[in-house]
Parts: C-alpha cells; sequence; structure tokens
C-alpha cells in the first residue's frame, strides 16, 4: 500500500477535527457515512480493502483518543473551577503590557497533587522563563469571545484554567532555563538593533516576520496584509525555519560533512530557533517535516511531502488532540499541503519553458494555497481576501526578499558595517511593499465576509463534492471545473444571503461586563450608539462590521468617555466613512473639531429617524421603535417598560423575581431580530 501514513494520518486529523468540533452522535454519523463511501470506492476498485480497513481504523482511534484524553485529562481539570487552592509550577511563557500587567503561562501542580497548565493575568511581577511562580486563590474555565477565541486557542496549548484576577500572585526568580533566557535575549537584542536602524514601520514588520515579536508590527502594516491575506509572512512559519536550515545545508554541502553531522546539527539548529521564538506550532510542523524528509535518506527511504505531513501531523496532536482546533496547526498544515501537494499535481503538465509558462505556473501554485486555506479562514477569520492570489504572487516574493536580507542581520549579529546597509535596503523594500499593497487595496477593495452561519456547513459540502471529483475522474480540469463551480456557489449563496439580511431589522448589542454597544442595521443602514465608553468597544464595531460585510456607519453616537472615544473610534475604524456623529453636550470640542470626517452633534438627547424605524438614546438607554414593535437596550435598567416587547440589559436592577421572561441579560453578543413578516426573536451570535 502505497503512502501508508496518508491513509492513517488524513482519518486521523479529520476524525480529531470532528470528534473536537461536533458532538459525538454526529461524529460517529459522519464517519459512519464517509466509511460506506468509501466502501463503494473499494467495490468500485477504485481503493483495496486494507486501504479501506487502515481508513476505518484510523478514523475510529482519533475519536477514541478525544474522548479518552477528555475523559482522563479535560474533564477532571476542569473540577478546579470555581475552587480556591493553591498552585505552584515554573513560568515557560510571559508576555508584557504596558500597563504594567502581565500574562503568565505556568506549568506545574495544584495542592491536590494534580500536574496541569493555567493562565495568570496579573500585575507584572517580573517573572521570566524557568521562574517560579505560585498562586492562592480562585481559578476559572476558559472561555470564548466574541472578539477572540480564547478557550479554543489556549486548550490547543492545554492550558484550560486560568487564576482569577483578584488570586494572589508571588514569583521566586531561579537560574533555570538559562539557555531559552539567553536565546530570547538575542531575539530582543537583534529586534532592537533592526527597528533602529531601518525604522520603526520597516524595522517592526521584519523583527515580526524573522523573530515573531508581533508587538513591533504597526497597525497599518497589519491592516494591509490582512487585507490582501498575507498576514502569515509576519508570523514565523516554516518558510523562516527552511531559510536558515538552507543557508546551513550549503554550509554543509561546501564543507563536506557526513550526512548523519547534518542531520544532528541541523536537529539542533531547529531545537535552537524554536525555542528562540517561543515553539510556534508553524515552526514545530516544519522542523518535524524537514528532519522527516532528511532523515529518509539515513534510512534508505525516499522523502515525500504528503507522507511526511501527515506523520508531523499525527505526532503533534497524539499528546494533545484539542491541538487540532488550533487556527495556526490548520493553516499550517493545509498551507503546506497545497504548495507541497496539490500545486504540483494540479501543475504537472504544464509546460516549464518560456516566461508566461512560468507566470501561470505560479499563479497556479499561490491559487492552489489559497483555495486550500480557504475553509479554515472561514472557521476561523470574520473576512477572506480576495486578492490573496495576486497578493502572494507580487507581495509575498518582497516580504521573502526582505526575510532573506534580515537573516544576514541575525547571522551576524547586527554588527554596523552589516546591518546598516542591510537595514537601508530594508527600509526600500518595505516602502515598495506599501506602495503596491495600497495599489492592489484600491484595484482590489473587495472582502468576503464571514458572518452567515451555514457559510461552512455549504463550504464543507462543496469540499466534499470536490474530493468525490478527484476521486471519480483524476482529471486535473474536472477537479479545477469542480473548484470553479464551488467557488461559483459560495459567491451566489452570500448574494443572497446579504439580500435576505437586509430585509431584516437587526438589533445587536456587544460586549460584556462595562462594555456595550448598540449596532442598528436595516436595508443598508448602519447606527451605532455606545453607551458605556469602553476602549474595546471601537474593537466589538470592528468586529462586528468586518463579518458582516459593513463598509459604511449612517450614525456614531458617543454617550460617555467621548474625549477618550473620540481618539479610539477613528483609530480602530480609520477606514470606515461616518454620515452623522453625535456627543454629550458637555463634552468640549473645539471649533475646528473633526471626529470620522464630521462635524459632531452635541446633544443629551440623541434621534435617529427613519421612514422605518426610530432610535433615542438618554441617561444610558436606547429606545428603538420599529413598525409596532418597541425594544429597549440598557445599561442599567430599573423596571422593564410597559411599552417594550423585549428589553436587553447589562444587569437588572430591579427585584429578581420580578424580572419578567421578555428581559434578557446581554452576555457578549446578543442580537434582536425582526423579520420581514413581523415575527422576531433574540439569538446570542456565536463566538469567533
Amino acid at each position: 500500500m502505497k503512502r501508508k501514513m496518508v491513509w492513517f494520518g488524513i482519518p486521523w486529523l479529520a476524525g480529531l477535527f470532528l470528534a473536537t468540533t461536533c458532538q459525538t452522535s454526529v461524529t460517529v454519523s459522519l464517519l459512519l457515512a464517509a466509511f460506506l463511501l468509501l466502501e463503494a470506492f473499494r467495490l468500485y476498485r477504485r481503493i483495496t480493502t486494507g486501504q479501506l480497513l487502515c481508513v476505518g481504523l484510523s478514523a475510529a482511534a482519533a475519536v477514541g483518543a478525544v474522548l479518552l484524553y477528555t475523559t482522563a485529562v479535560y474533564q477532571p481539570l476542569l473540577r478546579s473551577a470555581g475552587t480556591i487552592t493553591t498552585f505552584s509550577g515554573r513560568v515557560f511563557a510571559a508576555k508584557v503590557y504596558d500597563n504594567d500587567r502581565a500574562s503568565y503561562q505556568v506549568k506545574g501542580t495544584f495542592a491536590d497533587g494534580r500536574r496541569a497548565k493555567i493562565l495568570v493575568y496579573t500585575d507584572d511581577v517580573g517573572a521570566r522563563y524557568g521562574d517560579m511562580l505560585d498562586v492562592a486563590g480562585g481559578f476559572s474555565a476558559l472561555e470564548n469571545s466574541y472578539l477572540w477565541n480564547g478557550e479554543s486557542y489556549y486548550r490547543a496549548k492545554g492550558i484550560f484554567l486560568q487564576a482569577n484576577n483578584d488570586a494572589f500572585v508571588s514569583c521566586t526568580p531561579t537560574e533555570n532555563g538559562k539557555l531559552v533566557r539567553a536565546l530570547q535575549q538575542y531575539r530582543d537584542r537583534i529586534s532592537v538593533r533592526i527597528c533602529t536602524l531601518a525604522g520603526t514601520e520597516a524595522g517592526g514588520m521584519v523583527s515580526a516576520m524573522l523573530l515573531g515579536t508581533k508587538d513591533t508590527l504597526a497597525d497599518e502594516t497589519n491592516d494591509l496584509l490582512t487585507h490582501h491575506g498575507i498576514r502569515h509572512v509576519v508570523s514565523v512559519s516554516g518558510l523562516h525555519l527552511v531559510l536558515i536550515l538552507s543557508i546551513w545545508g550549503w554550509f554543509c554541502r561546501r564543507f563536506h560533512m557526513h550526512r548523519w553531522a547534518v542531520f544532528g546539527t541541523t536537529t539542533v539548529w531547529t531545537v535552537l530557533y524554536a525555542l528562540m521564538v517561543g515553539t510556534p506550532i508553524s515552526i514545530l510542523r516544519a522542523g518535524f517535516m524537514y528532519l522527516l524528509m532528511q532523515s529518509a535518506p539515513l534510512f534508505f527511504r525516499r522523502g515525500d511531502t504528503c507522507n511526511s505531513l501527515c506523520i508531523a501531523g499525527v505526532l503533534m496532536t497524539i499528546g494533545n488532540p484539542y491541538l487540532i482546533q488550533d487556527a495556526s496547526f490548520l493553516l499550517s498544515f493545509v498551507g503546506t499541503f497545497g504548495i507541497g501537494v496539490f500545486a504540483p499535481w494540479l501543475t504537472k503538465r504544464l509546460r516549464k519553458k518560456g516566461l508566461e509558462w512560468s507566470v501561470l505556473r505560479q499563479l497556479a501554485t499561490v491559487t492552489s494555497v489559497s483555495v486550500c486555506v480557504f475553509p479554515v479562514t472561514l472557521l476561523y477569520f470574520r473576512e477572506v481576501s480576495v486578492a490573496s492570489p495576486i497578493a502572494n504572487l507580487f507581495l509575498v516574493p518582497i516580504c521573502s526578499a526582505m526575510l532573506a536580507l534580515s537573516l544576514l542581520i541575525f547571522l551576524t549579529g547586527g554588527v554596523g558595517f552589516v546591518a546598516k546597509p542591510v537595514c537601508f535596503l530594508l527600509k526600500l523594500l518595505y516602502d515598495l511593499l506599501k506602495l503596491m499593497a495600497y495599489g492592489l487595496r484600491d484595484f482590489i477593495p473587495f472582502l468576503f465576509p464571514t458572518g452567515w452561519k451555514l457559510l461552512p456547513m455549504l463550504c464543507g459540502i462543496l469540499l466534499l463534492f470536490v474530493l468525490l471529483i478527484f476521486y471519480t475522474k483524476r482529471s486535473r480540469k474536472a477537479v479545477s471545473l469542480a473548484i470553479v463551480i464551488s467557488f461559483g456557489i459560495l459567491l451566489a449563496g452570500q448574494a443572497v444571503y446579504r439580500a435576505s439580511e437586509q430585509r431584516c431589522f437587526l438589533v445587536t448589542v456587544l460586549g460584556q461586563k462595562q462594555e456595550e454597544v448598540v449596532v442598528v442595521t436595516y436595508a443598508g443602514k448602519t447606527d451605532v450608539i455606545d453607551l458605556t465608553g469602553d476602549h474595546r468597544n471601537p474593537k466589538y464595531v470592528e468586529a462586528y462590521c468586518a463579518e458582516q460585510g459593513i463598509t459604511r456607519l449612517n450614525t456614531l453616537c458617543l454617550t460617555k468617555y467621548a474625549d477618550q472615544m473620540r481618539i479610539a473610534y477613528p483609530d480602530t475604524l480609520w477606514e470606515m466613512p461616518v454620515a452623522e456623529t453625535a456627543v454629550p453636550a458637555d463634552c468640549w470640542i473645539p471649533a475646528d473639531a473633526d471626529f470620522m470626517g464630521t462635524k459632531p452633534l452635541q446633544t443629551d438627547k440623541f434621534t435617529v429617524e427613519d421612514t422605518q424605524y426610530t432610535l433615542t438614546e438618554s441617561d444610558g438607554i436606547v429606545w428603538i421603535t420599529f413598525g409596532n414593535l418597541h425594544f429597549c437596550v440598557g445599561t442599567t435598567i430599573q423596571e422593564l417598560p410597559d411599552t417594550a416587547d423585549a428589553v436587553i440589559c447589562t444587569r437588572w436592577n430591579g427585584e429578581p423575581d420580578a424580572m419578567p421572561e421578555e428581559t434578557y441579560a446581554k452576555e457578549d453578543a446578543v442580537q434582536i431580530r425582526v423579520y420581514p413578516d413581523g415575527s422576531w426573536n433574540v439569538n446570542t451570535l456565536g463566538k469567533h
């Protein structure tokens, strides 16, 4: 059986993904349906009995691994949530914020002897890698929010609990982890050197690409890269590791080093670089694959990209099945599959000579990668770049050149006679990158929003359709046509969804705790009323608009902390045009003030009147009228108004027993939806 690890690895990863994202009954039903489909292929001699059994046993083993890990590891640790106890362990990751706060990832034991990894967000206690951290207080389970899937992110790292904010935290400095500390100090020194010589923007991007220091990346650069779907270039990935190891490989060949010596030193380089940049998942995957490919001749085997990819996937997930839910792991896996397996297969019969054929081959390659990562971006991101293939063709080579040049600084320790001319070239390349990126954004300004809840399901069905065409036809033209048809169906479905959404009257309440902002959309119009003035409120508006494909606001009303919010909103929604703005009457505004391109209206009772609906904000409460329906949203409400059909509030201040069924406590993202026939309901928006 050829490619044995492929027949084991793909079903293993598919089974893990289904088992960790779906209910057990749904997972079993889907796997049984897939097994019956493969049985049909076996009857038509498309696959052998051995391959069928391998697929079935691998998928079943994956489901069993998830159930076993959940029962034996995950659920016992969750029982500590809500308890007050002590925890002691070593810091293996630390991040310091601007407001003298810090987050620490700690590995150790609870008072009852159970070993675990926890997250601690507290005041900066100066802890470094290897220091001991003692925590006393309450612990809670991690949760996803509308802005960020924190639970899924940390669960992939094996972290299921976090210390409460009021927990007592003490640090005991140690001399452990000297190697990692030295590597991180070298990283910080090179980062400062690059940012000093190349400038804040260019140096910050290069530092993020080379060393994984994402806090040095400018917001403008981040938005540009995200718009074009190439933000992966500033995430430390296999490309960075391969470039470093290629240089070392050339050195080894130049001095005719023995194969085992090359393999051993390559392993050392891989481990050192991974420790320096914080052992991101993409580096671990690339390291596994590179070492597997390099070790194949040592054991008289031939290296295979698909086999190596599957082996790396199995090895990385066998210890923690929840790793399959990590966006970085999935993007790294499917991206490598696209560029190393699917693209070579698709372009195998293209001519190899001629400029036009070379360009066509490159375009087919980057398009193949974009097609492979598309389903993952639908699941984990709020919008997908339409210009990604073109950006990968024209912008990524510039980023790769910047990365290659920055390696000269990294490998020479940042000495001046190397760093200064290289940083000058880096600034030139960065300016060229920005020029081309802005031009491409003006040429292709469109983004594909992912707010439609049925979009992932439709994408999954179309993915099965493409796979079915591949197994039955084995034709490149047929597969390409199936992909084009699938994207056409996705675009048509999205257009129908957007048209139906404009017929519904939507009141969306975003935020949690001290955050609350109301977004009202109807017939292409969008009104935003900020009720609390929290610094995160603009982020909520930005996320919701991106998810729903909203590119323009009709109204933006501020009610509290207007002086700070007049700066926060333009900084966050700097590309979002607004027709009308309003601030409280007591907010001082200079005569030449410009808020989101408008002259703000000063009032303590703001009203939006449309032919179909009316919004009125007063004293922290928004009264909404649509037809004969009346809704109320506020931060504090004493009693249910007699005229309101539904109320959404942060907290209910009246008698608990008097709270009527029509009152909804706001969790994170709650939406009132009024349909064209006048019926309405209240739902919680899905976490993203």
